[in-house]
């Protein structure tokens, strides 16, 4: 018999146990163990044939005495008046019901050039985050929302699974560089500048070595003319490099109002399936400007990750204050603005010369930098050609 049945194991005494006996094989009562031992029949039968037991046992005058019951109705039954667990059952079925009808967590595949960040933001902007019911989310029409929000993805599919939210996308490729190639073009100066290379990559050049040009000036042109006369566009490009000027003003006060970081104060929350859940109370949020950063703890118990987390919110204030700067902290500050400005904008480009004029008055003081740069002067500009 299955482990898992209920089976209970009886004594019979009486005058008719071999008739008794004889009886249960023609009633098909399947009964295991028999043996009779100095006048007592012993058996076992499965419960469900309880009452067609006793019934026969009735018709032949034969007393029965349940020795052991067994199987998990037996296991059961003292609990049946202690509803307290039916109750924590029914609740424990309901969490896991629920729990399966909310976003748990949300996991994005096929991005690469779009942050998970960004997808979550705009997600989030549509009424989609963790927690959010499932049954509340049109996912057609969630898909073409998120399109619209973020017009680099191509194609994107929602499905969930369970508690989770899967986000399926693909990003939308740029055109094969021949395209580009392909539309009519000048090269042009972005600076006046003397020329001091010229590369041609497409089109005729206007200009040679040693020239001075303009800002503006046309170097490359896509415009050529065949021995005929007649015009025709090709993609002008090349790479032109130049000597030019550029001058870099800094300015700094002796003493400015600034912002700093003041006191933080932190508040802890319990996250459960994207909701969240005050731990300390009494406490307010600041009304003075802040910033706020959280930190997430997973709980997890013997390797396991449970879908709670310890949340921890830090609200800094953010309070003015004057900053007074000695002249030695006004030159490094500023030396350190024209370390950025050439390696953000100059860093592929040679500094041929320097020159520093500072100008100190009662407020601060002001640093003046010329520069004298070798470089890239140009740049390819579209030409906009008239249908005819």
């Amino acid at each position: 018999m299955n482990r898992f049945s209920a089976q209970i194991a009886f004594s019979a005494e009486g005058d008719q146990l071999n008739a008794f006996r004889d009886a249960l094989r023609t009633e098909h009562l399947s009964c295991s163990g028999q043996q009779i031992r100095n006048g007592v029949f012993y058996g076992r039968i499965s419960a469900n044939y309880w009452y067609a037991l006793a019934k026969l046992a009735k018709e032949f005058e034969i007393t029965l005495t349940v020795l052991e019951r067994k199987g998990l109705r037996f296991r059961l039954f003292p609990y049946r008046f202690r509803f307290g667990l039916l109750a924590g059952l029914c609740l424990g079925i309901a969490f896991l019901w629920w729990s399966n009808q909310t976003i748990r967590s949300i996991e994005i595949y096929g991005n690469e050039q779009i942050s998970d960040t960004r997808i979550l933001t705009a997600l989030e902007s549509l009424g989609v985050a963790r927690g959010t019911q499932y049954r509340k989310m049109d996912f057609d029409l969630l898909e073409q929302q998120l399109r619209l929000v973020i017009s680099d993805i191509e194609w994107v599919t929602l499905q969930h699974t369970g508690g989770r939210l899967i986000v399926d996308l693909r990003e939308e490729t740029d055109p094969p560089e021949r395209y580009a190639d392909r539309i009519p073009t000048n090269y042009i100066a972005t600076v006046s500048a003397q020329i001091t290379d010229i590369r041609v990559l497409g089109g005729e050049a206007l200009v040679k070595v040693g020239d001075a040009v303009k800002e503006g000036d046309v170097l490359i042109s896509g415009v050529i003319e065949d021995k005929r006369g007649l015009s025709y566009f090709k993609h002008g490009d090349g790479v032109v490099t130049g000597i030019y000027e550029e001058d870099l003003l800094l300015e700094q006060p002796f003493c400015e109002e600034t912002t700093v970081t003041g006191e933080t104060i932190t508040n802890s929350f319990l996250e459960c399936f994207g909701k969240r859940f005050p731990i300390q109370f009494g406490m307010d949020t600041p009304d003075e400007p802040f910033v706020y950063t959280e930190t997430q703890k997973p709980l997890k118990l013997f390797g396991l990750i449970f879908p709670f987390a310890l949340v921890q919110g830090h609200y800094s204030r953010q309070e003015t204050t004057i900053a007074v700067y000695s002249a030695a902290e006004i030159m490094a500050m500023q030396e350190e603005q024209a370390d950025r400005f050439e390696q953000n904008f100059h860093a592929n480009d040679q500094i041929l010369a320097k020159d520093y004029a500072q100008t100190v008055t009662d407020l601060g003081i002001s640093l003046k930098i010329h520069y004298v740069f070798e470089g890239v002067i140009g740049k390819t500009s579209e030409i906009f050609v008239k249908k005819t």
